[in-house]
C-alpha cells in the first residue's frame, strides 16, 4: 500500500509530495521531480528531523505518512532541520546567539574577580525598570530579542524551552549514535530507541517543557525564582547551599545587562546526563533488545517488559535533577551521582511505562 510522503534537496530549496510503496520507487520519484542529474544508485534518502539514513523498506514502512525527507546525491553531506535552521537563525542573528558563549569565554578568565565587578554592578543597578513587563514599557530590556518576544516572562519561558530542547537533542543524539541504533539487525535498535524518544518528547511537550522554571508570573512551586524574578544560586551539586551567601544572586528581569549574564548561569544536572543518565538508558534498551529485563520494582528477571521513561524524564528535565547554579558554582568534574537501569516486567507497568 501507497504512502504519501515530503521530499526537498539538502538546500530546503523545492519540496515536493511522493506517493510510495517502498523506498526505490520513492527515490526514483523523488530524483525526477527533484532533477537530479544522478542515477538511482547515487542517491541517499534521510529522515529530515533527526539525519536517519532510510536504507531498507522495513525500516521505511516504520515511519509515519507525510515524514519529510532530505534527498541526497552522493557527494553532498546531510543537514538536519534543527541544523539548517539553527544556521539560517544563525546568519541573521549571529550576535544575539553569540552572546552567551562569548560571556562564557570572557567570564572564564580570572573568574572570581570579574564576578565581584559584577555583583558591584548588579547592586548598584536601577531596581525602577524591574517590574515592568511589556516591550513598551522596557524596550532596552529586549534589544537583540525577537520581535515575537512581547513581555519578558514570555522570553524568559523561551530561554527555558531552548535549555530543554538542548537536553533533549543531546540526549537523541547520543542514543541515535550508539551501537544499538546503528548495527542492530531488523532494524529493531532503532525502533526501541525511537519508541523510548518519542515517550520523552512526548513527556516534555506534556510538561510544555517545563516553561514556569523561570517565569516570575508563573506559580511559586513551579519557578526557580521569587515573585520580583530574582534567581539564587543552588550551590555547587552535591551541596545544600551556595557558599557565596548574598553574592550569586541575580535578576535578570532588571535589565538587558542581567538578562544577558544571566545566560552564564546553569542548569546543573547533579546526575549527569552525559556520563550517567544516558549510559543507563542505553543499557535499559539493550537488556529489552536482548530480552534480558531485570524488573525494578517486583526484582524479578524476565524476558520482555518495558522501561519506566518517566523515570529518566524526571532525571533530564526536572528540579528533582537539575539545579540553578552561577557558573563559579558549576562543577565540572565528574559527580558521584549515578542514575539506574530502570526496566520493569510486564505485571509492573504502570504511569509513563513504555511497553516493548
Amino acid at each position: 500500500m501507497k504512502k504519501g510522503y515530503k521530499v526537498t534537496d539538502v538546500q530546503r530549496e523545492k519540496k515536493i509530495g511522493v506517493a510510495a510503496e517502498n523506498l526505490k520507487e520513492l527515490i526514483e520519484k523523488s530524483r525526477k521531480k527533484l532533477e537530479f542529474n544522478v542515477s538511482y544508485a547515487e542517491c541517499r534518502l534521510f529522515v529530515a528531523e533527526d539525519g536517519t539514513l532510510v536504507d531498507d523498506d522495513e525500516y521505511l514502512s516504520t515511519l509515519p505518512p507525510q515524514t519529510l525527507f532530505i534527498l541526497l546525491k552522493k557527494s553532498e553531506n546531510m543537514i538536519t532541520d534543527f541544523d539548517y535552521y539553527y544556521n539560517m537563525i544563525r546568519s541573521t542573528k549571529k550576535e544575539y546567539l553569540e552572546t552567551g558563549a562569548a560571556a562564557k569565554q570572557f567570564l572564564s578568565i580570572n573568574m572570581k574577580e570579574k564576578f565581584k565587578v559584577f555583583q558591584r554592578y548588579i547592586a548598584s543597578a536601577d531596581d525602577s525598570h524591574t517590574i515592568l513587563s511589556e516591550r513598551s514599557e522596557d524596550p532596552g530590556w529586549f534589544e537583540g530579542l525577537e520581535r515575537s518576544e512581547k513581555t519578558k516572562e514570555q522570553s524568559m519561558s523561551k530561554r527555558v524551552k531552548e535549555r530543554m530542547r538542548g537536553y533533549y537533542y543531546k540526549t537523541k543524539s547520543a542514543l541515535q549514535s550508539s551501537d544499538i541504533y546503528v548495527y542492530s539487525k531488523n532494524v529493531r535498535g532503532k525502533k526501541l530507541i525511537d519508541q523510548f524518544l518519542s515517550e520523552l518528547r512526548k513527556l516534555l511537550e506534556t510538561n510544555k517543557y517545563n516553561e514556569t522554571y523561570f517565569n516570575r508570573k508563573a506559580e511559586q512551586s513551579s519557578r526557580l525564582c521569587d515573585e520580583k524574578g530574582e534567581f539564587r544560586c543552588g550551590g555547587p551539586w552535591n551541596a545544600r547551599n551556595c557558599t557565596y551567601e548574598g553574592e550569586h544572586i541575580i535578576n535578570p528581569y532588571r535589565s538587558r545587562e542581567e538578562r544577558i549574564i544571566f545566560q552564564t548561569w546553569n542548569l546543573d544536572h547533579k546526575v549527569e546526563l552525559s556520563r550517567s543518565i544516558v549510559p543507563k538508558i542505553l543499557e535499559a534498551l539493550t537488556s529489552l533488545y536482548n530480552g534480558d529485563i531485570h524488573c525494578v520494582s517486583c526484582d524479578k528477571y524476565t524476558k520482555s517488559g518495558g522501561i519506566e521513561t518517566d523515570r529518566y524524564f524526571l532525571q533530564i528535565f526536572t528540579r528533582e535533577n537539575l539545579k540553578l547554579v552561577h557558573i563559579v558554582c558549576h562543577y565540572k568534574g565528574k559527580h558521584d551521582a549515578q542514575s539506574a537501569v530502570f526496566t520493569v516486567c510486564k505485571d509492573c507497568f504502570g504511569g509513563h511505562t513504555l511497553e516493548y
